[in-house]
């Protein structure tokens, strides 16, 4: 967790609005909130530590907003899987978007600040819903519900696979080597 991915605004939305928001992730080098709590005071030298416990940990009530630490695996796609919406408030320019390509393929709508790589990721209206309005994601999650989950996982399987993927790399690759003046490369 640090600035640059909102939880904090996440937190604050869900109070203002009351939709129930789990926080999944490491807190700097803490993975768990045991952890995190066995650390005491010297945790607090770690700026993502600080922007938790100042910004973030104030929201967490155990009930409406909840921390629950690193999750992966079978895990992870349950808790994906079961959840609304998964909710994105970002603040700066994401670069990538894996955690938004597995919640697609999971069948959960994004709801998300429209920023960085994540408008070419998501369908507004059909796969997730953005917006350049922090106060904004709150409605946004509620409406997420009117969203088709079997539509985010076809979208995610018809855009996403790695076949796709490599697919695409192969084709941006063409395009670079034409646009140096190379020969197109051959198939193999």
């Amino acid at each position: 967790m640090n600035p640059g991915k909102g939880q904090d605004v996440g937190a604050r939305l869900a109070h203002r609005v009351g939709f129930p928001l789990v926080l999944a992730g490491p807190v700097g080098p803490y993975h768990r909130p045991a952890d995190l709590a066995a650390a005491g005071d010297e945790a607090r030298q770690n700026p993502d530590v600080r922007f938790f416990l100042d910004e973030v940990a104030p929201h967490v009530d155990g009930d409406l907003v909840r921390w629950i630490g690193t999750v992966a695996g079978q895990e992870r796609d349950d808790l994906l899987a079961s959840a609304r919406a998964s909710l994105f408030p970002l603040r700066w320019e994401e670069p990538g978007g894996t955690a938004v390509v597995e919640s697609l393929a999971l069948g959960t709508p994004v709801v998300a600040t429209a920023r960085g790589c994540l408008p070419e990721l998501i369908e507004h209206g059909r796969t997730g819903l953005l917006t350049t309005d922090e106060e904004e994601l709150a409605d946004l999650v509620l409406a997420s519900e009117l969203l088709d989950p079997d539509e985010c996982r076809r979208v995610a399987a018809r855009r996403f696979t790695p076949a796709v993927m490599a697919q695409r790399y192969v084709e941006l690759y063409q395009r670079v080597r034409e646009l140096a003046g190379a020969p197109r490369l051959q198939p193999v």
